[in-house]
């Protein structure tokens, strides 16, 4: 016998799955239990909702050092609607690319324009790659508000890309959607895109996280009676000085 395991890599955030499969020789009854196994170990590693995937969207892209940046406005520079916050913000932020590329420094970003919900004030909360000295730049282009605050982030077992896209969802979990349909949050082109990799194990294998990882969350071995399956998230190790790997670059379209 055998098992799948399924693993997606997202930066030093990893979840895998594992589970067995069916064979040639099985019963009709263990190979729908092993089916039902499988499915619902691949149930679990799936990144189905937004959330999700904007949780291995920032831990492929961002880590330790980089900035969560707050942008808001004052009285003379408030938006009236959303439609037209966004519009300043994108002005923003090719200011900034435009910036880092006399430099020769690339910018990475999520956003996500919050103040949409009954008695909000618009704000927009934005996830940048850090440069060195970013705050005064930012604080320069942005032209419409002083209060800008600025962090730097650092993941581990207390605050994970969880929580970050946990906060940067909350108000359209809480009050609904701008606009049906409509996804919650903004990436920039040429973000790493983590992807499933498969392989096949023997059955005897478990899953476990590899030294000096921190693991996050795990479950089972979930059994049937035929079919079982582990699912394991962790975060691996920091190492200084690791150069980041390149995503591929897509070519705008001409309108």
């Amino acid at each position: 016998m055998s098992k799948i395991i399924r693993q997606v890599r997202a930066g030093r955030l990893v979840c895998a799955v594992a589970y067995t499969t069916a064979t040639a020789g099985d019963s009709p009854k263990a190979r729908a239990q092993k089916q039902r196994a499988s499915s619902a170990a691949r149930e679990r590693l799936n990144a189905r909702t937004s959330f999700q995937k904007l949780e291995r969207t920032l831990a492929a892209n961002f880590d330790d050092g980089d900035l969560f940046v707050t942008l808001t406005y004052d009285e003379d520079h408030l938006p009236e609607d959303r439609e037209r916050a966004v519009r300043r913000l994108k002005s923003f932020l090719g200011k900034l690319r435009a910036a880092r590329k006399a430099r020769g420094q690339p910018l990475r970003y999520i956003y996500v324009t919050e103040g949409c919900c009954p008695g909000g004030r618009l704000h927009h909360h934005v996830i940048l790659n850090s440069t060195g000295e970013d705050l005064g730049e930012i604080r320069r282009l942005w032209s419409y508000g002083d209060n800008v605050e600025l962090r730097r982030m650092r993941f581990d077992r207390d605050y994970t890309w969880e929580d970050l896209a946990s906060y940067l969802t909350k108000e359209p979990r809480e009050w609904g959607h701008p606009q049906v349909g409509e996804r919650t949050w903004t990436p920039s082109l040429g973000l790493a895109r983590p992807e499933p990799e498969v392989e096949t194990a023997p059955d005897y294998v478990t899953l476990t996280a590899p030294p000096g990882a921190e693991v996050l969350q795990c479950e089972g071995p979930i059994r049937n009676g035929y079919g079982e399956y582990t699912w394991i998230k962790y975060l691996l190790p920091r190492q200084p000085g690791r150069k980041r790997p390149k995503a591929k670059r897509k070519r705008r379209r001409k309108e």
